[in-house]
Formats: structure tokens, C-alpha cells, sequence
């Protein structure tokens, strides 16, 4: 069954509007009232990110990048003229040791071109400095242009955004088994009436909790709103953070 899950998310790749995670039941997010999002392109498919220094993008590693990928900050429309914005080209794509048969280790960063310039459309996140696991039921929220039906064929225009519950990684682990291992490199979030869920064109997007970046969205079932399985996300550990802190001093 690990295969089937690695199929369904391989397929979200051949869809032209990309790789990670679709909103399910969310709302368009105020303009420019997340100013950390990133959006990358590369090849027709986009992933999310999030701005962790003028010209660092945090994002997962099975997202596309390389010297093709355009990195847009400031960004609320994908179609729109918009003052705001930002465009940078990847200049290093740096992927930790991800595993691509269990999805562990799903981080990457990514060096802009430039740096950024800070306005109230464009501000640096800050990594975490707490580390414990989120607790069961905390109310987190993540967003992102990826699909906004289950079928995935309804794209939206603008930036959507969504509240999704946490659950413990004992819970999460029993509803993949035997599937998929959850490691302690990773949490979830799970809504139990299948209204909302992230699930096939917002990977590498930022979940926040308690108004702090835990997590990195990675994967979810094939179809979105899934009432069995929920949606994982790359757990932001005190490992992680310091190797992004040491990559990014190198550089």
C-alpha cells in the first residue's frame, strides 16, 4: 500500500498546477496577511514555502527545484498585477537526507537570488525555539493555491487558508498502519467530518500553531477530506532547525 501512496502523489506531480497539498474546505486568506508564504514554481507546478531569511525559502524536499524554479514572494493572486511582489530565481536547492520511499526527512531550503526586501507583503518567519510535540487538539492552520475540491480538479485564483486539529503521532501512526511509518520526524492534523484537509498542490507550505512554525506540509491521502487518514507534515525538531541554522551561516 506504500506504493499506492507514493503513485498518488507522484500523479500530483503531472498536474499542472503541482506537486504538494490541496485546501479543502478553507477560505480565501486576507491579502498580504501572510506575509511569510512563498510560492515556487518550477516547470508548471508550484509548491509552497516559507521566507526563514531575506533569501531563504523553507520548503519540502519533493518539491522541484533547481535553477528553472521561480521563487514569488508577496504574492496573494496568481494572475493579478500586483506591487508586492517579489520574483526571485532558486540560486542553491539544498534537500536534508530526505527518504523518498517513506517520506522522512521531507525538508529543503532554498536560496533566493536576492535578497528580499521586507514591506508589509514580504516578512521573515521565524524558526521555532519550542520543540516539544504540538498537543493533541491544538488548532493549527497552514494555506496555499492548491486544489479546492477533493476531485482535484477546482484550482482557486487567490491564496486560501485553513484550520486543521492536531492530533498525536500515536493516533496518526495507528490510522497509516500498516502503510506508512510515522516517524518522530513528523505530526498531523486530522478533522474528523472530512470538511477540511490539505491533500495535492501546497507541499512545502508553513503550519503554524499557536501562531508558531512547527511544521512543513508533506503528505496526505489521495483523496482530500479522507475520514480515515490524516495529513502529515515534516515536524520542525530541534535537529532540523539547527541544521537549517548551520547551512544557512555556511552560505
Amino acid at each position: 500500500m506504500l506504493s499506492w501512496l507514493l503513485t498518488c502523489l507522484l500523479a500530483s506531480l503531472l498536474h499542472p498546477l503541482g506537486e504538494g497539498t490541496k485546501i479543502i474546505g478553507g477560505r480565501e486568506a486576507k491579502r498580504h496577511s501572510r506575509p511569510y508564504i512563498a510560492l515556487l514554481n518550477t516547470d508548471d507546478y508550484i509548491c509552497g514555502g516559507t521566507l526563514i531569511k531575506s533569501d531563504w525559502v523553507l520548503t519540502a524536499a519533493h518539491c522541484s527545484c533547481n535553477s528553472s524554479t521561480k521563487i514569488k514572494l508577496g504574492i496573494h493572486s496568481l494572475t493579478a498585477e500586483d506591487e508586492y511582489v517579489q520574483t526571485f530565481k532558486a540560486k542553491k536547492c539544498i534537500k536534508h537526507k530526505f527518504n523518498k520511499a517513506t517520506f522522512d526527512n521531507d525538508l529543503q531550503i532554498v536560496q533566493l537570488s536576492g535578497k528580499a526586501q521586507q514591506t508589509k507583503a514580504v516578512k521573515i518567519l521565524s524558526l521555532p525555539n519550542i520543540f516539544s510535540d504540538v498537543k493533541e487538539g491544538t488548532v493549527c492552520d497552514t494555506a496555499g493555491w492548491g486544489a479546492i475540491t477533493s476531485n482535484g480538479l477546482t484550482f482557486p485564483n487567490k491564496l486560501m487558508e485553513v484550520k486543521l486539529p492536531a492530533i498525536s503521532r500515536k493516533s496518526c501512526a495507528e490510522k497509516w498502519k500498516p502503510d506508512v511509518k510515522i516517524t518522530e520526524n513528523m505530526m498531523c492534523t486530522f478533522d474528523a467530518t472530512g470538511e477540511k484537509d490539505i491533500c495535492g498542490g501546497d507541499s512545502g507550505g508553513p503550519l503554524l500553531c499557536n501562531n508558531k512554525l512547527r511544521g512543513i506540509v508533506s503528505f496526505g491521502a489521495e483523496k482530500c477530506g479522507d475520514c480515515e487518514l490524516s495529513s502529515v507534515y515534516t515536524f520542525l525538531t530541534k535537529a532540523y532547525v539547527n541544521w537549517i541554522k548551520e547551512k544557512i551561516i555556511k552560505k
